[in-house]
Formats: structure tokens, sequence, C-alpha cells
């Protein structure tokens, strides 16, 4: 081999090696210096970015965690499910049989739920010292249902604004999306089929209303029913009211701390009743010695009022109140005896439309409830 060719051949390896160098070192790492230099230049972007917000930090903190409380206030006007317990007392709540007041249910179809949006939470809220602050609403994806119920009616003009009033005013978000009210003139009664969405949001830590079904079996009178049983109406008025009267019954909240929870004021004396459940109470009105009486009884504890000769009724005014959350149940069953010619006349004035306090249970002889 010659000189020539071995010079040319140096030459030729020398560029190969040039080549290779370029090709699979130099290349790659300018490839990687220009990926890191793209990266660098979108992360110092970031970084100045969050710089920037790192000025309003307590802002935005304080921003999130209203943000997330406000969230929490608007989904507590849905409940945590739809149960048909839930529903059935609803149901319940929207029957009227007070005077003008009339609304009967005749049928209704209690809907399936449907889901039909998906709700994301807030974003996790961090404090002064940078820890996160677990919400109610943090990271949780809360499921809205609806549910919709055909009812079936009867009942008065009047009864039917009333319902209309009751699902405007509920506790919980409803709505009326279907009416229709034929009227019978010669009845006087009102009929149709009404529409009702109900709505719950599922998801986080919310947790079921809890509902109170259980109903005492057997009654003393098979036709007037038993606790919890629609207080009967003789109709007519009567002269008995808050000022006049024999024995005043008043029903407030349990719970609360300015008075008992029943208090019967009988003549001079009075019982009263603390604990947040229904009690009974029972007046036996009878002859003694030919002397009429009436003996008030609440708790074991008993009173009694004497009664002229010459009346003609015993008025008992029962003044009761709305309920003022669900943790209020307390009230009374009222049991009377009636031995005597003279007419017992109860009058129930500001009970609870929708869970009422007073009850009345079992009676005998001549009494009347207004």
């Amino acid at each position: 081999m010659t000189q020539s060719n071995i010079r040319l051949l140096l030459v030729v390896f020398g560029v190969g090696i040039v080549f290779l160098v370029w090709m699979y070192v130099y290349k790659p790492n300018m490839d990687d210096k220009s990926s890191i230099d793209s990266e660098i230049s979108t992360l110092q972007a970031r970084y100045d970015e969050l710089k920037s917000m790192e000025v309003h930090r307590d802002e935005y903190v304080a921003l999130t965690k209203e943000y997330n409380e406000k969230f929490e206030e608007s989904i507590e006007i849905f409940p945590a499910t739809l149960d048909q317990e839930i529903s059935v007392m609803f149901m319940k709540g929207i029957e009227k049989d007070q005077g003008n007041l009339q609304f009967d249910i005749q049928t209704v179809g209690l809907g399936q739920e449907e889901l039909f949006y998906s709700l994301g939470g807030g974003a996790p809220v961090a404090d002064e010292s940078g820890e996160e602050v677990t919400t109610a609403a943090t990271g949780d994806v809360y499921e809205c249902y609806r549910a919709n119920f055909p009812i079936s009616y009867t009942g008065s003009y009047e009864g039917i604004k009333d319902l209309i009033d009751y699902v405007m005013a509920y506790k919980y978000r409803m709505n009326i999306v279907g009416l229709s009210i034929n009227y019978d003139d010669v009845e006087d009664v009102y009929t149709g089929i009404i529409s009702l969405n109900a709505y719950c949001v599922t998801g986080g830590d919310r947790e079921a209303d809890k509902v109170t079904t259980d109903v005492s079996n057997g009654v003393s009178n098979i036709f007037l029913g038993g606790a919890g049983a629609a207080v009967p109406s003789s109709g007519g008025s009567s002269s008995v009211t808050s000022s006049s009267n024999d024995v005043k019954i008043t029903l407030n909240n349990a719970n609360g701390d300015s008075t008992s929870g029943v208090v019967v004021a009988a003549g001079s004396a009075s019982l009263t009743y603390d604990d947040n459940d229904v009690t009974t109470v029972d007046v036996k009105v009878e002859e003694n010695d030919g002397k009429k009486v009436a003996t008030i009884t609440l708790n074991g504890k008993d009173t009694t009022v004497d009664i002229a000769d010459d009346a003609t009724t015993f008025g008992i005014f029962v003044a009761s109140s709305g309920r003022v959350d669900s943790d209020d149940t307390n009230g009374i069953k009222l049991n009377v005896t009636n031995d005597t010619s003279v007419a017992v006349e109860i009058v129930v004035d500001g009970d609870d439309s929708s869970s009422p306090r007073f009850t009345m249970g079992s009676k005998s002889g001549t009494v009347k409830v207004y």
C-alpha cells in the first residue's frame, strides 16, 4: 500500500470518527440541551407566575375557604338521600283536614331516582403554615339525583294553595312541574294531578335524615285512631279561648330553656313535663258526692278542678306551637273520659300543620274538638 493510499484511508477514517461523534454524541447532547432549555423556560414561567400569586396567598386561602363554606351552604337545601321513608313522611305532611284547608292524597307514585349531574368539590385549602386543610367539600364528588312524584288528589281550593306554599317553604328544594285542577261545582270539590320533583345530593360525608316511623299497635277506639291520627273536627265554633277556659295546656319545644315542653294549668295548680317525647294527658270528668269535678293527670301527677253546678261546658284550651327543628319531638296525646252531662270542649290553636304536637286519644261521653 502506497503512502498516498494510507493518507487517504486515514482521512476517510478521521472523517468517519468525526461523523460518528457528531451523530451519536454531539447531536443527542444538543437535543437534550434544547429540551432542557425549553423545560427550564416553561418552569421559569410557571415559577414567575406562582411567585406573583404568592403575594396574594393569604387572600386566596381566605377566598377558597369562603367558597367551600358557601358550597356547603348551597347543598344543605338538598337532602342526602331520597329514601322512601322520607318521601312517605313528606306526603303525610301535605295532607290536610283543617276547616277550609282540605287536601287528601288519593294515589302517589314513589319515583325512581335518576342521576342528572355530577358536582365536583372544592380544591384543598392551605393554611398560613402551608399545610393543607381538609374541608367538607375538598376533593369530593357529589352526585345529584331527582325523582318525580305524580300525586292524584281531592281537596279544597285553599288546600291546593296551602300545598303550594308548603312545597315552597319546605326545608329541602322541590318544585312542582305540573298541576291540573278540575272543579266539581256540585260537591264543591277540586280534583287533579300534581307532578312534583324532589332532589338530593349524595357524596362526601353527608348523612341521611333520620325519620321516626314507629307507630303504636292497637288503639282504644277504632273509630278515632291512635297516636298521630288527624285531630277530629266537630265543626261549628266554641266559646273556649286562651283567656276563657277551665284548663289551659301549653305545648312548647322541650329543648328550649325558657319553659317546660308541656304545661297544664288547671285552676291554681300547674303540672309540667320536660322530656322531649310524646306524653299522655288524661282528663276525667265525673260526679263525686253530687259535685262535678275534673281530674287532670300528667306524668303520674294529678290535680282537680271543680265544675260549677250550672255549667254546661268544660273548656280545655291547647296553645301549641310549630316545630323548631327535627330534634323537636315532644307533644301530648289527650284522653278524655266524660261521665257527666257537661260537654267537654277542646280548642287547639297554633299547632304545627305538618307535624302536630297535639293528638286526640280515646274519648267517651260528650267531647267536642275544634
